[in-house]
């Protein structure tokens, strides 16, 4: 199977595209400046939650809709897990340069959850392949089963975090709104997993 295994690699292509075009848009129309690594920061992670949702889900779609979308989205499950890991890394460098351009640190309760965050995250992309499948059996399950939910929290609670808006005015409702968004569908995901792991049970209770 590994040996037929077809990487996608234009996924890889267009993430990257997508990924730099969300940093160099805002700095090309505000400069190196505060509001420019700012709202780089804040747009490439529009562009790496999708690509978490579609890995979060991959299983969950094909219970519910066995289409040939997501019979596609389940068998690149991996490489759109890598796809992420790469966008969110592109999001980690703009990030970091927002913080270094006002020459501050993220308070501790932010350095300590959002390092688990990405160390999960690149533990499960260095693992991502059929070796260390064999070599680490269901200890892989395990890391892959934890860092996906973890994230998925991260992100929520990120998104939580919107509700309180932002600097006023239109910011503040633009803000609002990516919190609004970004928590319900980070609630529906989770509830679409429930609701497979559930209709899975059930079929096997059946059988």
């Amino acid at each position: 199977m590994a040996g037929t295994r077809q990487i996608p690699y234009w996924l890889f292509g267009v993430t990257t595209i997508a990924s730099l075009a969300t940093v160099i848009g805002p700095l090309a129309l505000f400069g190196l400046s505060e509001q420019g690594w700012q709202l780089a920061a804040r747009y490439t992670v529009r562009v790496s939650f999708p690509l978490f949702l579609l890995t979060y889900l991959a299983r969950p779609l094909t219970v519910f809709w066995r289409t040939e979308t997501t019979r596609w989205v389940l068998r690149n499950r991996r490489y759109l897990g890598l796809s992420f890991a790469l966008a969110h890394t592109i999001h980690l460098g703009a990030l970091t340069s927002y913080f270094v351009f006002l020459k501050q640190s993220p308070d501790v309760a932010t350095l300590i959850g959002g390092g688990l965050a990405y160390g999960l995250m690149f533990a499960m992309a260095a693992t991502s392949n059929d070796r260390s499948v064999k070599a680490l059996k269901t200890n892989w399950g395990r890391l892959h089963s934890i860092g996906l939910h973890y994230l998925w929290l991260i992100f929520l609670v990120t998104y939580l975090g919107r509700l309180s808006g932002g600097e006023g005015g239109a910011e503040t409702n633009a803000l609002f709104m990516v919190g609004i968004v970004g928590s319900g569908l980070a609630f529906a995901a989770l509830a679409l997993r429930l609701a497979a792991a559930w209709k899975i049970r059930a079929r096997r209770t059946l059988t």
